[in-house]
């Protein structure tokens, strides 16, 4: 794996557990140019201040429906949101197999 990809894996579990972890995780994440775009099950979950302190971070936007944007710059979203996409379906391939 090269650095960014290592830097983008290690910001993408980061952002993970401060977004109460992949059992939060309400819907695929998605993006579009600069934000990460996420739905979560319960935005008490979420760590708010520390997720906005994040050093990949710029800012958070919070939508209706526990949608929240992300925003992380360009070309950081999609790989972001592959990254959680397949955390969120490992942890769950593994809850169903206990």
């Amino acid at each position: 794996m090269t650095t960014t990809m290592n830097t983008s894996a290690r910001a993408a579990a980061e952002l993970l557990v401060l977004l109460g972890g992949p059992a939060n995780i309400a819907a695929n994440a998605d993006y579009c140019a600069t934000r990460l775009r996420i739905t979560v099950r319960d935005l008490h979950a979420v760590r708010g201040h520390a997720l906005h302190d994040h050093r990949i971070v710029l800012s958070i936007i919070k939508r209706p429906n526990s949608e929240i944007d992300i925003v992380v710059g360009h070309c950081t979203a999609a790989t972001l949101s592959l990254l959680i996409n397949v955390a969120v379906a490992e942890a769950l391939a593994e809850a169903e197999q206990e």
